[in-house]
């Protein structure tokens, strides 16, 4: 019969040192990756490395997007922030009940995870672990392989399923153990100790809280497009965000909402505009200081049908930088 472990993996280096651990003991392995908005580059490098390890240690990788139900509990953590808006806590035990629908559905025994004891103050001391094991209703069945020394066996290591005596007691923010772990048993691809998360970003996290600030219902989208161009907070009616260069023009309209309203220039097009909210005059002044000369422009719906011409005039940016997020 063949033992199957589920574990929750981000591309670090804890949460693959773990699933080795894992593996070792003859288990195969199915992979959880939750994307949400707030990893930077919107996850897409994350995502290829993930499939270069998957491949690398042959297990399976299954990539699940975050509901818009996450949001809120970004919004509205119930076990608080960290230094930003960053609630480790709930994120995680979002993350884990997701995880365990697919536990349940597949009747896997245990979901393993690459925490490791104080290694961070607020989400991996010894009452947030156990907060995060109730809350996510895993008591017994959520295994911490890199720190399991430390804790009380779960019910898979009481029984045997899991080896106790082949897991680990690392403690704290020390990862020299974890690399030279991973350079022995030949582990590649993993990303960098320091956090992927953009929510421990301070510049990125002005913006969210711009958005929560000024923003009754939030979708996944507005999240999304906080990593896209430069955002102009006008009125608590209007937003303005201005793409940098072609590369984020092409892309934006991918996380633009129905009731947006698109700015193109025929002359610029690496230079467009979206409209958040009430269309405001100086919205299309900010646009216009982003041009090399005044110009007609088009303003488009998200079909790409086109609303209306407007004369844009040239502006300086300097007189708008107040505005900008």
């Amino acid at each position: 019969m063949k033992k199957i472990a589920l574990g929750l993996i981000s591309g670090g280096l804890d949460s693959i040192l773990a699933l080795q651990l894992i593996r070792e003991q003859d288990f195969e392995i199915i992979g959880i990756f939750i994307k949400t908005p707030f990893i930077p580059k919107f996850g897409e490098q994350t995502i290829k490395n993930l499939k270069k390890i998957s491949e690398d240690m042959n297990f399976e990788l299954r990539i699940i997007e975050a509901d818009d139900d996450y949001i809120e509990i970004i919004r509205n953590p119930k076990y608080g922030y960290g230094k930003n808006l960053n609630p480790c806590i709930d994120c995680h035990i979002y993350m884990l009940k997701k995880a365990k629908k697919i536990m349940e559905k597949e009747n896997i025994k245990f979901i393993f995870t690459g925490e490791v004891l104080e290694q961070r103050g607020k989400s991996q001391n010894l009452n947030a672990l156990k907060i995060i094991e109730q809350e996510s209703s895993l008591k017994g069945k959520l295994l911490r392989p890199l720190t399991a020394l430390n804790l009380p066996p779960t019910e898979v290591e009481k029984k045997g399923i899991v080896k106790r005596e082949l897991l680990l007691g690392i403690k704290g923010r020390e990862r020299k153990l974890q690399l030279y772990l991973a350079e022995l048993k030949n582990l590649k691809y993993f990303g960098t100790p320091s956090g992927g998360c953009l929510l421990t970003d301070k510049i990125f996290c002005k913006k969210l809280k711009d958005l929560f600030e000024n923003s009754e219902k939030i979708n996944l989208k507005d999240c999304y497009i906080l990593q896209v161009g430069r955002h102009f907070r006008i009125s608590t009616k209007t937003k303005l965000i201005i793409t940098r260069d072609e590369q984020e023009a092409k892309k934006i309209v991918n996380f633009c909402n129905e009731d947006d309203i698109l700015i193109f220039s025929e002359e610029s097009p690496e230079i467009v505009g979206v409209i958040k909210g009430k269309i405001d005059n100086l919205a299309f002044e900010i646009y216009g200081s982003y041009l090399k000369k005044s110009q007609i422009c088009s303003l488009k719906n998200l079909k790409g049908e086109i609303i209306e011409k407007v004369v844009v005039e040239k502006t300086d940016k300097l007189n708008y930088q107040k505005f900008l997020l």
